[in-house]
């Protein structure tokens, strides 16, 4: 009789701990992908929420399902405005509605599914998000409970009627001890369990990592939201910062499994201010403004175009970026904070990857009287989750395997040095969304961001037909002339995003069918018009140019610059990351200071 309730109780903890949980993302969709639908995750709370969001007014996503046994739908539907919406579930040439309806509000959604193969297809009508459609296995276990429930209490009474004295007294003891010592088990993983759970972000980072992954979000102390600025960096932070994966990664566009995962570490630091400099200086000679290109989160501030342009020229250069500013919010540092230490030269660095977005993005958020805030980025995570890998004390153990993994790798590696040859060092290769392509006789390895990668498709007409392009330019005019006011002159320097650079690479190297398909991965809905993104690929920088001329601005662009070293055979960006790595910054800090000896007042 203990066997069985044994047996029981381990089959009911086996089956509550593999309760499962599948996400639904696009790259697992069944039909083909003719829809406009983008997948995003934003941080929402404490989590990264998946999202499909559907531009087109009607459209119908669908996924497989092949699950053993009964499972449930659940996702939420966030309409733009009034929209219908609808989820089925289709097997052969039969389907059946699991739930429809019309909203202007968010609404939940659950719905038993088959345990069979078939699909579950999302249909909309009118814009919409689908937020983290998942398929969720039932727990069944009432009957097992049940029969554990009546086998123990049978048990307690033979336990109280046995005779006191005998083998069969000594056996049961037995059993009641080894039952004590199961419990004092359970109790001890329990107790591990709250108290993994109480440290929070003081956990090892190994665990934290396993936490990651599951879309955990935690705090970050160098940010705060402010309702001027909305979110910004905090004043007087000391802290380490540390990345192995770049930004393309760690958003899901590529896997990590593709990326040499190099890790990156150096000290993060902030003035009494909120910038990254060692100290905040009465009187300046430069103000560098500017997004996440000029404050620099990825590598160390001494590496930093505002840190070089001081070293190159001799000039006092202090950072006013700030990852995720656009115009306006540049604007308001100058006015505020900058101008105040009497700048000569006032150098705002322009993105052309978002500087635009995020101006339309600012203005919804004033509008909004600051309770419409942009989400922030979140990552791809895990798309398959069971009951059991959401337990801390699991994530300890997957992070003590992958440190053991990960040290037999290393000794493994030094016994035996792979040896690659040379044919393949220059070999292309398009593996996953990271592009390996000699250039000048070297190798360069290199992902886009598709976000990015996608203003590509917007013509000069697109780009200025934007209500961000007019915001953007009303911020600069009005930077330059409070610079004017204050005695300084404003200099507006283009930045341009890696596509920008590397896709005339991809393009001459490749076949173009190769080329369409490669930018497919990254740019899964949509036609792939590669001419036409050529075309495109300098349409900000000519915008720019024009409007700083008929302003009276001056103007530097760092396309060329740049464009030239990468045909050297030179990484002037993170592989996989977005951002300009030291070579990069180095460049644009050398051309700064020419441009600004050159054409000084």
């Amino acid at each position: 009789m203990f066997a069985v309730e044994v047996a029981l109780a381990v089959w009911i903890c086996r089956d509550a701990a593999t309760v499962t949980t599948y996400r639904l993302y696009l790259n697992t969709r069944a039909d083909a992908a003719h829809s406009n639908a983008v997948e995003r995750f934003d941080v929402e709370g404490s989590r990264v929420v998946p999202q499909v969001a559907v531009r087109d007014s009607h459209d119908r996503i669908e996924f497989p399902s092949g699950a053993e046994w009964p499972a449930t739908i659940r996702v939420q539907v966030r309409p733009a405005e009034r929209a219908r919406y609808e989820l089925r579930w289709r097997e052969a040439d039969a389907e059946l509605v699991l739930a429809r309806g019309e909203s202007a509000t968010p609404a939940e959604i659950a719905a038993a599914i088959p345990a069979r193969r078939g699909s579950v297809v999302l249909i909309n009508d009118g814009a919409l998000a689908w937020i983290d459609p998942r398929i969720i296995t039932d727990l069944r276990v009432t009957k097992r409970a049940v029969a554990l429930a009546m086998l123990t209490a049978v048990s307690i009474a033979l336990w109280r009627r046995g005779p006191r004295h005998s083998a069969a007294y000594a056996s049961r003891l037995a059993v009641y001890r080894l039952s004590a010592a199961a419990a004092g088990a359970v109790i001890a993983l329990l107790g591990l369990e709250a108290g993994l759970r109480a440290l929070g972000n003081r956990a090892p980072p190994p665990i934290l990592l396993e936490r990651h992954d599951l879309g955990e979000v935690r705090r970050d102390p160098r940010w705060e939201y402010t309702p001027r600025y909305g979110r910004r960096l905090r004043p007087l932070v000391s802290d380490v910062s540390e990345w192995r994966y770049g930004d393309i990664v760690r958003m899901g566009f590529v896997p990590a499994a593709a990326s040499e995962g190099v890790m990156h570490r150096f000290e993060f630091q902030t003035d009494a201010e909120g910038f990254r400099n060692d100290r905040t200086r009465e009187r300046i000679d430069v103000a560098a403004l500017g997004d996440s290109f000029t404050d620099a989160m990825t590598l160390d501030n001494a590496s930093a175009w505002p840190r070089l342009l001081e070293r190159n020229t001799g000039l006092i250069v202090q950072n006013y970026g700030t990852a995720g500013f656009g115009p306006q919010q540049e604007l308001r540092v100058l006015t505020d904070v900058a101008l105040p230490h009497h700048p000569s030269v006032v150098v705002v660095a322009y993105f052309a990857g978002n500087d635009i977005f995020d101006a339309e993005a600012f203005d919804e958020y004033e509008r909004s009287g600051g309770t419409v805030r942009r989400p922030d980025p979140g990552w791809q995570i895990r798309n398959v989750v069971s009951r059991a890998d959401t337990w801390f004390v699991v994530s300890a153990w997957h992070a003590v395997r992958r440190w053991a993994s990960n040290g037999a790798r290393v000794e493994a590696s030094a016994a035996s040095p792979v040896r690659v040859p040379p044919a393949a060092e220059h070999a292309l290769a398009f593996d996953r969304g990271m592009f390996s392509i000699p250039v000048n006789g070297r190798p360069l390895r290199w992902a886009f961001m598709p976000p990015y990668l996608n203003t590509l498709r917007m013509s000069r007409q697109d780009l200025t037909a934007r209500s961000g392009w007019p915001l953007a330019k009303r911020a600069i005019a009005a930077m330059r002339d409070v610079s004017r006011d204050a005695g300084a002159e404003l200099v507006v320097m283009f930045l341009p995003m890696k596509s920008q650079i590397y896709l005339p690479i991809v393009a001459s190297a490749l076949p173009h069918a190769d080329v369409v398909r490669a930018l497919r991965y990254s740019l899964p809905d949509g036609d792939i018009d590669v001419a036409a993104m050529l075309k495109n690929r300098r349409a900000q920088n000519e915008m720019l140019r024009a409007f700083c001329l008929d302003s009276g601005i001056r103007f530097v662009d760092m396309t060329d610059v740049l464009e030239a070293r990468v045909h050297e055979g030179e990484n002037v960006y993170f592989p996989d990351e977005s951002h300009l790595n030291e070579v990069g910054h180095a460049i644009v800090a050398a051309e700064l200071a020419a441009f600004l000896r050159v054409r000084a007042p």
